[in-house]
């Protein structure tokens, strides 16, 4: 048995292993334990041990000397979670509370999860280029990807009320393409590192 902890902030998790399964755990397979115990998002997270960063994702934890007794620090928040759990606006809500709420969710939750994203792929372009990451972070784009469009067809769908709403609109959909083209560059760059 092994069992070593997890310390994020000032929370500690305890991780009890078999012989088993500390043999066969990966680095990715750590971080997947994480997300369990903290909702962040593998390619939002960065594991420590004895000052070094857990960066390859298929490595065996052992090999970084994770032993019982180890103490494995985890940084990364979960603020850029779920994105839409704020409850949105009825359809017959005034039109300029849903283009408020779309703006407020853009820029408040997507805005910051997409540098977040963005700075995460340029680190990982200059470093590790692990497939197995390099496929999340796909992954996660592809994730924003359609939040993106999911706001830009709300947007689409809502009737031109008066002239001050529609330069209201115009400006959300510029806002949201101009966060769906950064995203877009984002993960043709990731895709030139697979093919």
């Amino acid at each position: 048995m092994v069992t070593f902890e997890i310390r994020w902030g000032a929370k500690r998790f305890p991780i009890d292993l078999n012989d088993d399964e500390y043999n066969t755990m990966t680095v990715s397979d750590l971080k997947l334990k994480c997300q369990e115990l903290t909702e962040i998002e593998p390619p939002f997270m960065k594991l420590l041990a004895y000052g070094a960063v857990l960066k390859n994702g298929s490595e065996f934890i052992k090999n970084y000397k994770i032993v019982s007794g180890s103490k494995v620090m985890l940084m990364g928040s979960k603020k850029h979670i779920s994105p839409l759990k704020a409850p949105a606006p009825k359809d017959d809500a005034p039109i300029t509370t849903r283009l408020l709420w779309i703006k407020n969710l853009r820029e408040s939750v997507l805005k910051p999860d997409i540098q977040r994203y963005e700075k995460q792929a340029k680190e990982h372009l200059l470093q590790s280029h692990e497939p197995k990451q390099t496929k999340e972070l796909i992954n996660y784009g592809n994730y924003l990807h359609e939040q993106l469009m999911h706001m830009l067809s709300q947007l689409d769908t809502m009737p031109n009320v008066n002239e001050e709403e529609r330069s209201e609109r115009r400006k959300n959909v510029k806002d949201t393409e101009a966060l769906l083209d950064m995203v877009e560059s984002v993960k043709s760059r990731l895709q030139e590192l697979i093919h």
